[in-house]
């Protein structure tokens, strides 16, 4: 078997969603740590535009990226027809790209479920037909979701499918109807987890020829090491945005957890985005098909409980506060806190496996996803602790410009 970097260093890969905080991570991964042979990333607007988004979020990487002379950038949009790609650019990349990884989505949790459908349903069966021309592509990965699976009760999740209905009667339906069967997509944590249920299936299904890897994350957390330590994204970070807006605004702090679990032992899942990230690039060499986890499992798991306590530890103190304060109720008639109501998902119990992955454990070099001497509860505290001190300063600052 090829060194991580040897078999990339064969690969042509074309990368959506780029600009944004895993696609980002994996752009510095496969252009300044494993010598990509040549990387075409698509983007919006303009290259300018692209560059400034990176000098905003990974500020002393991107110089070293473009340095490499392997990133040429595709001007292009995923929700028109071949992408908005030149024709030119479209068959140079049909007859070179060996790998795709389509990471481009829209997170907008207030979009209908037809704006969610058009924004990450139909671009990726658009992309799966352009990439069924592609005359050398070896990989083709779809990147998912863990919530995909969100309509299972609390228990162990299987790397698979876990339909729900006829995906194709439910895309026929929000087109024409812009809803599906009442109750259907109700089951899920969000329309976003639905859609990406319904996408893996018709993924599937419609080009059973394409070799096909559908990566679920699980909620995606800041980076233990690449491109920096503590490299995050607000909007991309659930948990820490979590985190920021409870300490800057605390509600009743009330959770309802399953009575299994009264103390709010449940597991959160959470892993970090470097892991994310080089978990998918150690599939993508291996040509694993099918269905893969990268969650909590392949980190270390932790409890709704202890990411409060890092809240609790690090809560920003002004004079007549009460701090931060959380109780868990098994009594589904108590009213949760507002964020409570609005995660959904803080009090649920699933196991993700990641059975796929657990061989990659004792992998080294460029694509180590071993944690080594890695403090995973201090990573974490220090994570709010950052947060709850740019708190203050702001809050500072903002008291000073006005004296």
């Amino acid at each position: 078997m090829d060194t991580p970097s040897t078999f990339f260093r064969q690969q042509t890969v074309f990368l959506t969603g780029g600009t944004g905080y895993l696609g980002a991570c994996l752009l510095y991964q496969l252009a300044t740590k494993l010598d990509t042979r040549k990387i075409y990333v698509l983007v919006r607007g303009s290259p300018e535009q692209a560059i400034s988004q990176w000098k905003k979020t990974i500020p002393n990487q991107v110089e070293g990226i473009l340095a490499t002379k392997k990133v040429q950038l595709v001007v292009g949009d995923v929700t028109e027809p071949s992408f908005g790609i030149e024709s030119a650019i479209l068959d140079e990349m049909a007859d070179t790209v060996t790998a795709i990884l389509h990471g481009a989505a829209s997170l907008n949790w207030m979009s209908s479920l037809r704006e969610t459908v058009h924004n990450n349903c139909l671009p990726v069966l658009h992309l799966a037909k352009i990439a069924s021309i592609f005359k050398n592509l070896t990989r083709f990965v779809f990147i998912s979701t863990i919530y995909a699976s969100s309509h299972l009760p609390d228990g162990v999740v299987e790397e698979k499918i876990y339909p729900v209905g006829d995906a194709e009667e439910h895309l026929a339906q929000i087109l024409k109807e812009g809803k599906v069967a009442e109750g259907v997509d109700g089951r899920f944590a969000s329309r976003y987890a639905f859609v990406k249920n319904m996408t893996e299936q018709l993924l599937l299904a419609r080009y059973p020829n394409l070799p096909i890897l559908i990566a679920r994350p699980g909620c995606i957390g800041p980076a233990i090491s690449e491109p920096y330590p503590y490299y995050a994204r607000g909007g991309a970070c659930p948990l820490s945005d979590y985190i920021e807006r409870y300490m800057q605004n605390p509600d009743s702090g009330i959770f309802q957890v399953s009575s299994l679990h009264p103390g709010g032992t449940n597991i959160v899942d959470e892993v970090p985005v470097d892991i994310v990230a080089n978990l998918i690039l150690l599939h993508v060499m291996h040509g694993t098909a099918g269905v893969i986890h990268t969650s909590a499992e392949s980190y270390v798991p932790r409890t709704l409980a202890q990411l409060h306590q890092d809240v609790v530890d690090h809560f920003p103190k002004q004079d007549g506060s009460r701090g931060a304060e959380f109780r868990y109720v098994t009594d589904k008639s108590v009213k949760q806190g507002r964020y409570a109501e609005f995660w959904g998902i803080g009090g649920r119990d699933w196991r993700f496996s990641n059975a796929a992955s657990k061989h990659f454990r004792s992998v080294d070099g460029p694509l180590s996803v071993a944690l080594g001497d890695h403090d995973s509860r201090q990573f974490m505290k220090e994570r709010a602790r950052r947060i709850g001190e740019e708190i203050v300063r702001r809050r500072t600052s903002r008291v000073s410009s006005k004296l």
